[in-house]
């Protein structure tokens, strides 16, 4: 008997935790899956069968029961599935996706015969209604047989229960690559999205791998790499918290390029403190300052380099001598230029309005969004 498991996002804790004090709330398959600590099966190569590599949309569901009749998706586009070569299998079940193994035994034409589909781990996201996420991953198991016939495929149930049909993905369902990092043209920066608790971070690229961390959604991300794990096909990325942090492992599926507060999604590398180191400023001028405790502000002047989305370096020179390097990502102040020689001074920052109060030890500076967005 196939058994339905939890993926990141509601995964085992999560669920234990959604449905603690209700037990009976949850299927014996689920707990099965939650208690248990055993890898998903391997998958066996189906390459000489007409399914393999192919990529399905959802049409809808055929109901025997005329009381349910048939259910179509709102947005077909949400329900995808691919078949791979090796057996295994991927889907997109709304704001969920899951992901196990199949197999087939073709009849004598090919085009229909014998259809299984292997333990399935799902993430478990609560999708907006109305949604079939969760009726088509509690009866994959019980599909039983498949019809090709013009053009579309039919996954039958068992006992009558009714026929899943589905017809070629026009986005052909390819596997999609990992993420590029920034320096090779990817995002800076992940946001939090699409999870329903809390999103883990781990310390290895496995679902298997113990938790070090977790994030709520709109968590802002630095993105250090993405890649796929080889024995489960899921994509991986390298963060930490935004500023620095715990570094490890999340699951991609729950990640979005972050939207800069100019309205951007950062790309590339920043490069704007190599530029301030060399020089080259995007633009100058003058900002309140105070270099001792208790003295009243004056002027000092600046340089920004702008890397964009909020990315900024400002270097501001002291009224006796010296600079001052402040550093902002995605328009929020992060660090100085802070060493040993002059004591490791504590950074702060704060912010009234448009207005980033910044204090380094006794040092204040006051630096408009202006400045760092431009404008």
């Amino acid at each position: 008997m196939a058994w339905l498991s939890v993926g990141e996002e509601g995964i085992c804790e999560n669920i234990v935790r959604m449905y603690s004090g209700h037990a009976g709330a949850l299927s014996p398959l689920i707990c099965f899956a939650i208690l248990s600590s055993s890898a998903m099966p391997v998958a066996h190569a189906q390459a000489d069968n007409r399914l393999a590599g192919t990529a399905w949309r959802l049409v809808e569901f055929q109901s025997m029961d005329d009381a349910t009749g048939i259910e179509r998706p709102d947005d077909p586009s949400l329900y995808t599935m691919r078949l791979n070569d090796d057996g295994s299998v991927t889907m997109r079940l709304n704001c969920n996706r899951a992901m196990g193994t199949w197999s087939a035994e073709p009849g004598e034409t090919g085009d229909r015969g014998r259809f299984r589909f292997g333990p399935l781990a799902m993430t478990r996201a609560l999708c907006p209604p109305p949604s079939m996420d969760e009726s088509i991953a509690g009866q994959a198991e019980y599909i039983r047989s498949y019809l090709l016939k013009d053009g579309r495929l039919y996954l039958s149930l068992m006992a009558d229960g009714g026929i899943y049909a589905w017809e070629p993905d026009p986005q052909g369902g390819a596997v999609a690559d990992p993420p590029a990092a920034p320096e090779d043209g990817g995002p800076r920066n992940w946001e939090v999205s699409g999870v329903s608790g809390v999103l883990n971070l781990r310390e290895r690229p496995s679902i298997r791998a113990g938790i070090v961390g977790t994030f709520p959604s709109g968590t802002i991300l630095e993105n250090l790499g993405c890649q796929r794990a080889a024995d489960e096909g899921r994509i991986w990325c390298d963060v930490q918290p935004l500023g620095g942090g715990q570094r490890g492992y999340v699951a991609a599926e729950f990640l979005q390029p972050a939207v800069s507060p100019d309205g951007s999604a950062a790309t590339g590398p920043d490069d704007s403190a190599l530029r301030a180191g060399q020089g080259q400023f995007d633009a100058s001028g003058r900002i309140p300052c105070s270099q001792v405790r208790g003295q009243p502000m004056s002027k000092c002047e600046f340089g920004v380099a702008r890397a964009g989305g909020g990315y900024a370096t400002v270097v501001v020179k002291k009224p006796h001598g010296g600079e001052r390097a402040i550093f902002f990502r995605m328009g929020i102040p992060i660090g100085a230029d802070t060493s040993q020689a002059d004591g490791y001074p504590e950074f702060r920052a704060t912010r009234e309005g448009d207005l980033h109060l910044i204090r380094v030890g006794d040092e204040r500076y006051e630096i408009p969004d202006a400045v760092v967005l431009g404008g």
